[in-house]
């Protein structure tokens, strides 16, 4: 059964058990450590006489919960947002925010009744379509075995059966295998969106392309050992990025030890940051800017210092020329004292003549609106940039998104076009 909820939306009725409900609360316990969240990303209130009502609060994402899968959709990327192409949507702005290169390239069936963990099982299927006559990366691999002739080395622990002489004397060396930490990320995120997945169709899919990679550990390797295979493997570079997003996600620490619950969710707010920070990155490139993100000293009291972190620190050279906070919430007429002291004091410790605060918004491209602080000092102008996160609907889109982010910044930091 697929539970379908709209992060920060309205309560959905729950009919259970009580059992269930202790599972879905011990899962959402478990995602918020691992996520690092202030507050309990899955709400539920109410009892077992009266029914449950459940919410979901800061994430989006997908999780199995016995027989239950519940799935969240963003708050600002869903059907009544966007209509039938929201999960395209959906899952473009999530591999943006997750930094995978070829978004525009790697599709899926898109349909309005697949859910999110179909429709990126999808994706993945077809980020795979040609690699069995393609071919899969090959490695080395050191192994103990006894042998009739002395290849590699003599293994250190069968010394003792060189004599009396059998014939076969025990060896290390490297074979050339399949086995790699490569295959083994691609055969673990197949066999767990198979664990997931509602459509028997897909699952049969999933299982049948792992049937390919016998004699491949299905068990997940350490994300830092999968290396690079741009070259050699290019036809893998779209399913390695999903492969590895979800591996990234994947196993949330629980207590004393760990615990892993299929699914994959996010954090909005650390992904609408990530997202933004990317666009500005590739927005300044063209114009010699970089961006950043790092600590500035704001205050001192003797020995004792106070920091500031802005999101987005566009510079050129070294010298601050905009910064940006990005904020994932809704935004209001003008935006809370709280963030506008934040964006401000940022931009005094760095003597920006702008700084800006950036929300996601329905529909497309970048609207702004300036205020005029009073007093004396910098930053003279406040920026509030609402950026439609419609565009994330197709390539086109998002390039124009990152156009019209580059016109801004030139604009407001009076930066010549190179």
């Amino acid at each position: 059964m697929t539970l379908k909820l709209i992060e920060y939306g309205n309560a959905v009725p729950l009919n259970v058990e009580q059992a269930i409900i202790d599972d879905i609360k011990k899962a959402s316990s478990t995602w918020r450590k691992k996520l690092r969240l202030k507050t309990e990303p899955i709400v539920i209130a109410g009892n077992v006489q009266a029914g449950f009502n459940i919410r979901a609060i800061g994430v989006a994402g997908f999780i199995s919960v016995g027989a239950y899968t519940i799935e969240i959709a963003p708050k600002f990327i869903n059907h009544n947002t966007l209509g039938s192409g929201w999960q395209s949507a959906m899952w473009r702005f999530l591999m943006y925010g997750f930094k995978v290169r070829a978004i525009g390239d790697t599709s899926g069936e898109i349909g309005v009744e697949k859910g999110l963990i179909d429709f990126l099982a999808n994706l993945y299927i077809a980020s795979l379509q040609g690699v069995g006559a393609k071919g899969y990366p090959l490695g080395y691999k050191e192994t103990r075995y006894d042998s009739e002739f002395v290849k590699g080395r003599l293994d250190p622990k069968r010394y003792h059966t060189l004599m009396p002489f059998t014939g076969k004397v025990g060896v290390i060396s490297s074979q050339l295998t399949r086995d790699i930490p490569t295959n083994r990320l691609l055969k673990w995120a197949g066999l767990e969106l198979a664990r997931t997945v509602e459509s028997k169709e897909i699952r049969k899919k999933l299982i049948s392309w792992a049937d390919e990679l016998k004699g491949v550990s299905s068990l997940p390797p350490k994300i830092e050992s999968v290396t690079s295979i741009k070259r050699e493997y290019p036809h893998l570079i779209h399913s390695i990025e999903i492969a590895k997003m979800l591996l990234e996600d994947r196993n949330a620490g629980f207590g004393a030890g760990k615990s892993t619950l299929p699914g994959f969710l996010w954090d909005s707010n650390e992904l609408f940051e990530r997202a933004t920070r990317r666009l500005f990155d590739e927005a300044c490139h063209p114009l010699g800017l970089s961006v950043s993100k790092k600590a500035f000293p704001l205050a001192t009291s003797g020995i004792k210092k106070m920091q500031t972190t802005p999101d987005i620190d566009i510079r050129s050279g070294q010298t601050s020329v905009l910064i940006i906070d990005a904020k994932y919430k809704v935004k209001s007429e003008n935006p809370s004292n709280e963030d506008f002291y934040q964006v401000m004091a940022a931009g005094r410790v760095r003597g920006v003549n702008t700084v800006a605060l950036i929300y996601p918004a329905e529909g497309l491209g970048v609207t702004e609106q300036a205020y005029k602080p009073y007093g004396i000092g910098l930053p003279e102008t406040v920026v509030t940039l609402t950026v439609g996160l419609q565009s994330f609907s197709s390539k086109v889109e998002t390039n124009i998104l990152i156009q019209d982010i580059r016109r801004w910044i030139e604009i407001r930091s009076k930066t010549p076009v190179l």
